[in-house]
């Protein structure tokens, strides 16, 4: 499934529906395993060439991506039994699923991805990760803020977009967020989207890479890493019980449009 249509399909960042996450109290070096059941988001095509500098241009072709959720049964936790769901975002590029039910580690930000290149997150881009999804998770998997599907799958795949970029582009300088910010465009660089097949994808990303550090760089410690050495890693969203809570009636995400 390596770099074909289906073998770049998004995956990574999970958040789960249920409270039996939370309950569970998922920690670093917890083992999880995780089954597939079905994709969101939109087709997209991406190029990826570690050797490219971060102002690269006029790069064309590349592999064509699921590039939104993809959901899952959460089986297990350390053996036992969870029954939770989560949906996940990539935070991988050239692996992909081979393995059903899958097992995975919990781990911090700088451990992911494992694949190299480009190799594990450095500190910095883990903070610009914690700061993309304090400012712009809940819309990106909320469908009560957009008023169509097409809507609500363009900010998914805008979101797993710089995802990739923030992840896989090969920064000048990792030691200045600043300089790395300005380096984020998701049609330059090592990480290209060379065809997002929607204006309104390549606006959301922009508008997300934008807002990102603005009146400083937020934390977001539901955060964690999901390794697999065979599999896309993962970056989990593990909520709190309340938020858990209600996840379980249906209402997280459930707020007003912002845009």
């Amino acid at each position: 499934m390596r770099a074909n249509t289906i073998g770049l399909i998004a995956g990574a960042i999970a958040v789960a529906s249920t409270a039996n996450i939370a309950s569970a109290g998922l920690v670093i070096g917890d083992v999880i395993t995780l089954a597939r059941t079905s994709n969101n988001g939109r087709i997209v095509t991406i190029n990826y060439d570690a050797s490219r500098s971060s102002s690269a241009s006029g790069v064309t072709g590349g592999n064509l991506a699921l590039a939104g959720t993809i959901d899952f049964n959460l089986q297990t936790i350390n053996g036992n039994v969870a029954g939770a769901k989560i949906a996940a975002f990539c935070v991988e590029i050239t692996e992909s699923f081979p393995d059903d039910p899958i097992t995975y580690t919990m781990t911090d930000l700088t451990s992911v991805p494992e694949e190299s290149p480009p190799g594990n997150m450095s500190v910095n881009q883990g903070q610009m990760m914690q700061d993309l999804y304090s400012r712009s998770y809940s819309d990106a998997i909320s469908s009560a803020n957009d008023a169509s599907w097409s809507g609500y799958s363009e900010e998914m795949a805008a979101f797993q977009l710089v995802i990739w970029e923030i992840s896989h582009e090969n920064f000048s300088d990792t030691s200045d967020l600043s300089v790395m910010k300005s380096e984020l465009d998701i049609t330059l660089g090592a990480m290209v989207a060379t065809d997002y097949y929607s204006v309104n994808v390549l606006n959301a990303a922009n508008a997300m890479i934008a807002a990102l550090g603005s009146g400083g760089w937020n934390t977001y410690g539901q955060l964690l890493g999901g390794t697999s050495a065979t599999n896309q890693d993962l970056l989990i969203v593990v909520p709190s019980p309340a938020i858990a809570g209600l996840a379980c009636l249906g209402l997280v995400g459930m707020r007003r449009r912002r845009r």
